[in-house]
């Protein structure tokens, strides 16, 4: 899953035309939706949304649905859960996470609502939003004790960390990241690749600068990131460009595919002096299905 796309959950504009962009995984934001009067309609109407397009045929068009939930130190993201889960979204995204104890609230909180909905016992992945207070950011490496189970990856946000922070700035005069932002973007990497799971970069702030989006998305993919969120349609093709495998990657991904496939049984192969796991196979398979 390359390109992470946000689109708001009270535009009815964006939920409409946001299944064509071509994405491959578009999250609908409630973080910043109100509530207020026309909140249960919201509600309803991304209900409705998720479930429109809860069985996709396996086609280059096909896309993960994703929800960005509101804070979980506040009290309406349980109402928001309540309903919208009836489209048994793909995974969610934690904004603000402070830690391991925020996702294991959220966790058991779900496991109620998968069952009131007959989604399935833990279907629904789960993506923090890590480093965004200066707290949370000093306590990252307690996510590798004991993961949860509904743990997909690991995704930062630059902009919400500098407002946090009092930052005015994320990036020095000459483009590299502050301080604290590569801290956090590093340990995002870090995490992910220890527990074998996803780490989505931050999105480029402005989507008119498509020069600026296309170097931050080639950096993040050779730093490590396995996609990159996008605030805006027209940065979806420059990412699924920049993480687009090349012919040897797929090559390689093949090879390991087809060595598990000969030896179904096996936990791990040897491919050309290296051994592979399971979790080397998810990540081979996971390639192959990129275009």
């Amino acid at each position: 899953m390359r390109s992470w796309l946000t689109i708001k959950g009270n535009s009815a504009a964006q939920l409409a035309k946001a299944p064509v962009i071509g994405a491959d995984t578009l999250v609908v934001d409630m973080s910043l939706v109100p509530d207020d009067e026309n909140a249960a309609q919201v509600r309803a109407d991304v209900a409705e949304w998720f479930s429109s397009f809860r069985e996709q045929l396996s086609t280059p068009k096909s896309f993960k649905r994703w929800l960005r939930i509101k804070p979980l130190d506040g009290t309406h993201w349980i109402d928001d859960l309540s309903v919208i889960m009836a489209g048994a979204p793909d995974g969610l995204i934690v904004p603000k996470c402070t830690g391991p104890e925020q996702v294991r609230m959220l966790a058991s909180e779900l496991y109620e609502i998968e069952q009131r909905h007959g989604v399935g016992h833990n279907a629904t992945k789960i993506i923090p939003q890590i480093g965004e207070t200066p707290g949370s950011a000093l306590t990252l490496r307690d996510y590798t004790d004991d993961p949860h189970p509904r743990l997909a990856g690991f995704a930062w946000n630059a902009e919400g960390l500098a407002r946090e922070i009092g930052a005015q700035r994320t990036r020095t005069d000459d483009g590299r990241w502050c301080d604290t932002m590569r801290l956090v973007r590093g340990t995002t990497i870090l995490l992910a690749k220890t527990l074998g799971l996803l780490a989505i970069e931050t999105s480029v702030r402005d989507p008119k600068d498509l020069q600026t989006g296309a170097l931050a998305a080639r950096r993040a993919r050779q730093d490590g990131f396995t996609g990159m969120a996008a605030n805006h349609p027209r940065q979806v093709a420059l990412i699924n460009d920049a993480f687009k495998p090349t012919a040897n990657e797929r090559a390689e991904a093949q090879a390991i595919v087809d060595l598990f496939a000969s030896t179904p049984s096996v936990a791990m192969v040897n491919h050309k002096g290296t051994m592979v796991d399971r979790t080397g196979l998810e990540q081979a398979e996971q390639l192959l299905e990129l275009v």
